[in-house]
């Protein structure tokens, strides 16, 4: 991969967003988000992080991801791109940078008004990415070669709801060993570490197994993206 087209690649996905409205739409879930929060009783709120973040990055990684792929199907520009030196691994990568990235900022905001500022922001930030990450590679390959919504919407719902398991077995304190299976969970185990005393090992081994996701699923979806066409 050329880091050079890399980086050209993930300027203009963030002028995408612009254009398009992401970051207005960001800062409405995030006014939304704290607005529930507030409603609910102070005590132990912070708990919720990760399940708010888990719900939050549904919209904001895996539909945005899809969103964005649909668009560009309909507008001609990504079949013009097969003729460009991109590579739909480099556009992948470009992409999930940019949307983990604003996944980021978004919670980092959510965890100044619930957490104190320290090393807990860094892990808040960390999982998230990763987890946002990992949901817009999955958002773009569903939704590529679709021209409508509902070809795409039907087919992964049920991947969603496979997506949001690790959500499920935290906010129901839920933990057993089978849970590392699922791509997610590694980077919930981060994002809890925010907020509640995590084993060093969990932390080592969540971190290790959420990249080896992200590799693999780098490695795997452009070329079974590249095969459907």
């Amino acid at each position: 991969m050329r880091i050079g087209r890399i980086m050209a690649t993930l300027r203009c996905e963030l002028e995408l967003h612009a254009r398009n409205g992401l970051y207005y739409a960001v800062g409405f879930v995030l006014l939304v988000t704290l607005a529930v929060l507030a409603a609910l009783p102070t005590a132990g709120l912070e708990r919720l992080l990760p399940a708010v973040a888990f719900n939050n990055l549904a919209l904001t990684a895996f539909f945005f991801a899809a969103a964005l792929t649909l668009l560009e199907t309909n507008e001609g520009s990504a079949l013009a791109r097969l003729v460009t030196p991109l590579r739909q691994r480099e556009l992948l990568v470009a992409r999930m940078i940019a949307l983990a990235l604003l996944g980021a900022v978004h919670h980092l905001a959510l965890g100044l008004v619930l957490l104190a500022p320290g090393p807990s922001l860094v892990l808040l930030a960390l999982g998230v990415g990763l987890a946002g990450a990992l949901m817009a590679l999955l958002g773009h390959y569903l939704a590529a070669g679709q021209r409508e919504l509902s070809a795409f919407l039907w087919p992964a719902l049920p991947w969603l709801a496979l997506l949001m398991l690790p959500m499920i077995a935290d906010v129901l304190a839920w933990q057993h060993p089978i849970l590392w299976l699922h791509p997610l969970y590694a980077a919930l185990t981060i994002i809890r570490a925010a907020v509640v005393p995590v084993a060093w090992w969990e932390l080592a081994l969540g971190l290790s197994l959420a990249l080896g996701w992200l590799g693999g699923a780098l490695w795997v979806l452009p070329n079974s993206i590249a095969d459907s066409r």
